[in-house]
């Protein structure tokens, strides 16, 4: 009773009617710099709802991204800490260095705004679940629109305020887990205001996978005209999580809960204490010509007890777009023009301190700079020449930097520096036909650019005197995508409707950078290929909707030797050969009812492919009821997660330190239950 008094008086969560169905070509993706529905993109995108979010747990990606084909989001302990791949894309996330908290080779926007760093790193900090209205996702390479480490897009879209209302929530579940969010929202006659704050704590299901969170994020929008709009946003952002490392396969067996010993013993962490605001202008001054101008600043505190040290960072992370478009319906080509600029720079200073007993010793070892910047030009132009015929074409340039300077700590040391420059030209073709007025067909050639993230960049110990590694080289795509997608109507009193989605893909890449040594060090493989195809589909029924997500992917090294061997023909690591999810929701007002299965197949985790990870599967389950009154509106939810208790791996480290047994095993997360209730209320 206690607890239920507690839930009822602390949360709040659904004001708004989210219950609603997306239809493949209703949804515009402001993710597509260039704009427009989904329906019409030539290129695989996907979007998510606030009808599917809310059935989940909503603590990680991981219980929300898996219902997109291409996409694989694995929670490494049980937080919000995830691997995210799209397409093989972030698969190297792992290990020492570049595995906790952190996502690469994927753009993660939130907003529009980037929270990817310039060096192509993203934490996840600002991406709030509670507060997110739609996950648009590109799942193609978009380095032409969007730059450096652009594999995939995913945008989250926080709640657009179509009412003013107030709402609080609050859920509790397995491992000490305790989420809960206040919202409000106030619209007016010229302006649009939403702020959000959350928290989470969760005790977490293995020793040394604490989690804790605090956050606060509001939007401004104000119109000045019809044609004239102004958006702020700002936010704080606390977190705080424990890393339990990697465990050997017989650990694993034993009892997956414990921590890597190493780990457990220095408490190895990450504590993120962020800053953000961004301002957004766009404006139409002339008819059929617009302008987008964007700038933001996002100050970092960051602290790690990571590989025996301790480090204190301070980061500037700010930046700016720029782009202008122009749109004419009335023409023959009905031309689509955008010319755009991007600059994003983050600088600052780390201080590696001796680790005693987990904490910051008293001993100074290294004081360092490191300073990144990527800017880039992109143009695209979109034309009609045909009826149902869409052609585009686009390019950009792009620069990245980086900037290292080593300060002495001893009499006797000089300050070393180091920049190393590097430069790609990413061009890009499709084609789209318009088969019917719902269904499409579309050709895409587009290219990808992906710089290696800052702390990839270290040399190796036979490279003397520099504080970069100049042999590790950009990793640069062609990708070759054929698609179509649509949706059919039906009359019958059962079938109401087809949503469906099918791509094939061949992406060859060049320079695919990898982890060697658990991610301490990282080289150039030659040349690698992935090929494959993507399936989604949704059915709806009367009173219930049926969703089934496919891919299938083989990523192979096509040319690739170092001092281990000659892994040519070997498949690329950390990339299931396939993977799907099937989602039934039954809808019987006031209730819904999820069942979930979510199946990953089988990998490797090292170069040699000697190494093997086995397949898994997941059964879900969750229901919720909602009911309205007088201007309040209330929901309550409950769900199992992994009913079945299976026990599984859920992500690994990528060419692990060659001691035998290996430690290379992060367990997923076992059997969890979770319970919330929302209440909210209408202020109109």
């Amino acid at each position: 009773m206690i607890l239920v008094l507690i839930l009822l008086i602390s949360s709040f969560s659904f004001a708004q009617d989210t219950v609603k169905t997306y239809y493949l070509g209703e949804i515009e993706v402001t993710a597509y710099r260039v704009g427009g529905e989904a329906l019409n993109l030539p290129m695989a995108v996907s979007s998510i709802g606030r009808e599917y979010i809310t059935l989940k747990r909503t603590i990680s990606l991981s219980d929300v991204l898996n219902y997109v084909p291409g996409v694989l989001a694995q929670s490494r302990a049980g937080a919000s800490d995830i691997r995210l791949t799209i397409r093989g894309f972030g698969s190297r996330g792992f290990g020492d260095k570049s595995n906790a908290g952190t996502i690469r080779g994927i753009k993660i926007l939130v907003d529009g705004f980037p929270e990817t760093e310039p060096d192509g790193r993203t934490s996840l900090d600002f991406v709030d679940l509670l507060a997110t209205e739609q996950i648009e996702i590109i799942r193609t390479n978009a380095s032409t629109l969007f730059g450096n480490a652009s594999g995939g897009i995913v945008n989250f879209e926080t709640f657009k305020v179509k009412e003013s209302f107030v709402e609080l929530s609050s859920m509790v579940g397995s491992f000490g887990l305790f989420h809960r969010g206040v919202k409000v929202g106030l619209k007016l006659s010229d302006a649009d205001v939403f702020l959000i704050g959350t928290g989470f704590d969760f005790d977490g299901w293995r020793k040394n996978s604490s989690a804790k969170k605090r956050q606060i994020y509001s939007t401004l929008k104000f119109k000045f005209s019809n044609t004239s709009q102004f958006k702020l946003v700002a936010g704080f952002s606390s977190h705080l999580f424990y890393i339990p490392g990697p465990l050997t396969y017989a650990q694993f067996i034993d009892n997956p809960s414990v921590a890597n010993e190493i780990y457990f013993s220095r408490r190895e962490r990450r504590y993120n204490r962020i800053g953000k605001i961004g301002v957004n202008f766009t404006t139409q001054l002339r008819q059929n010509h617009s302008f987008d101008m964007r700038l933001y600043l996002m100050p970092k505190v960051l602290q790690r007890s990571e590989r025996n040290t301790f480090r204190d960072f301070n980061r500037y992370f700010f930046g700016g777009a720029f782009s202008y478009q122009y749109y004419d319906e009335n023409t023959k080509l009905k031309p689509k023009f955008i010319l755009g600029y991007d600059d994003s720079y983050q600088d600052g200073t780390i201080l590696f301190y001796n680790l005693i007993n987990g904490e910051r010793g008293d001993s100074l070892r290294t004081n360092k700079r490191e300073g990144g910047r990527t800017f880039g030009f992109f143009a695209r132009l979109e034309v009609q020449p045909f009826d149902k015929i869409f052609l585009s074409a686009g390019g950009r340039y792009d620069f990245q930097v980086y900037t290292s300077e080593i300060y002495p700590t001893g009499v006797k040391v000089r300050t070393r520096r180091d920049v190393l420059t590097l430069r790609h030209f990413t061009p890009s073709f499709s084609v789209l036909f318009k088969l019917a007025k719902n269904s499409t067909v579309y050709f895409t050639l587009s290219g990808g650019v992906e710089a290696p993230a800052f702390n990839e960049v270290d040399p190796p110990p036979e490279l003397k005197d520099v504080s970069l590694n100049p042999l590790l080289k950009p990793m640069t795509s062609q990708t070759y995508e054929i698609g179509f997608k649509g949706i059919s109507f039906f009359n019958g009193s059962i079938f109401q409707n087809l949503m469906y989605s099918f791509s094939t893909f061949r992406i060859l890449i060049k320079d695919e950078i990898v982890p060697y040594e658990n991610g301490k060090w990282f080289f150039s493989a030659g040349k690698s290929e992935r090929k494959g195809f993507e399936l989604s589909s949704r059915i709806g029924l009367k009173y219930a909707n049926l969703n089934f997500a496919f891919t299938y992917i083989d990523a192979k090294y096509l040319k690739y030797e170092n001092d281990l061997g000659d892994h040519s023909g070997k498949v690329v690591p950390g990339i299931p050969n396939l993977w799907w999810n099937a989602n039934l929701n039954f809808n019987l007002k006031p209730l819904t009812l999820s069942v979930e299965l979510a199946h990953t197949g089988r990998y490797f985790a090292d170069d040699s492919n000697d190494i093997k990870v086995s397949s898994y599967t997941i059964l879900n389950l969750s229901v919720s009821a909602e009911f309205k009154f007088l201007g309040f509106g209330a929901r309550l939810l409950g769900g199992v997660n992994n009913l079945t208790n299976e026990k599984y791996i859920a992500s690994v480290f990528i060419n692990p330190e060659r001691k035998v047994p290996y430690s290379f095993i992060e367990p997923g997360l076992p059997r969890n239950i979770f319970v919330g209730v929302s209440v909210g209320y209408l202020l109109d």
